[in-house]
């Protein structure tokens, strides 16, 4: 596993093409997660699983989840949530804090923006907040592609009568771009602009009046 630290990510595209990642054994990465042990002590934090899906790997996620937890490490996931409630619940006694996407709460949005429908992502989030589980939420933002002022709406009448921990407004970003440049990939986002912070306090606006206090960062 290569990290890559600079200042200009134009002059490490070369290295990123080249190194992307590396199969790891669940030792291996056990160690890496012991090695610091000191910070999670120290900051009350743990370890982030995330992807691409980690649970699409859920049955060696659930081994290297449960080493972590019998080691007393909080263990988190970062996960799209679009697959049967069954997958998670396996892993759910090993996990500390998930954090899900949602992109959108009307399927037609949703499906325009994805290719897939959110029933089965809505049903998630529903029954992980039933069970009182510490749940943060992040919604993307893409003004007018998956995110207006009539979709938020929608988000905080969803969310409103769930028990979240946490909301975080994601802004879309450009800098994927020049990644899929490197790979001769369209970029079809290409022409849409990030969201404004007037856009992002108008999102977080709309939240509060459904007693949600969402976060973001520029």
């Amino acid at each position: 596993m290569r990290c890559l630290w600079c200042h200009n990510p134009e002059m490490i595209m070369e290295e990123i093409f080249q190194y992307s990642s590396k199969d790891i054994s669940k030792e291996e990465l056990f160690e890496e997660i012991c090695e610091d042990r000191l910070f999670f002590e120290r900051s009350g934090g743990g370890v982030t699983f995330s992807g691409g899906e980690p649970v699409l790997q859920a049955l060696e996620l659930k081994k290297i989840l449960k080493k972590c937890k019998e080691e007393k490490i909080s263990t988190a996931i970062e996960t799209a949530g679009n697959y049967s409630f069954d997958v998670i619940d396996s892993l759910l006694d090993y996990v500390d804090l998930t954090i899900l996407d949602c992109k959108a709460v009307s399927e037609e949005v949703h499906k325009k923006c994805t290719g897939v429908t959110n029933k089965q992502i809505l049903k998630n989030i529903k029954i992980l907040c039933e069970r009182h589980k510490q749940v943060w939420i992040r919604i993307p933002v893409i003004w007018n592609v998956n995110i207006d002022e009539q979709e938020m709406n929608n988000i905080g009448k969803f969310l409103t009568a769930l028990v979240i921990e946490r909301v975080e407004l994601i802004p879309y970003h450009k800098i994927g771009i020049s990644k899929y440049d490197g790979y001769n990939l369209k970029y079809l986002l290409k022409e849409v602009k990030p969201p404004t912070k007037g856009q992002l306090e108008l999102c977080c606006d709309i939240l509060k009046q459904y007693n949600i206090t969402a976060v973001y960062e520029l």
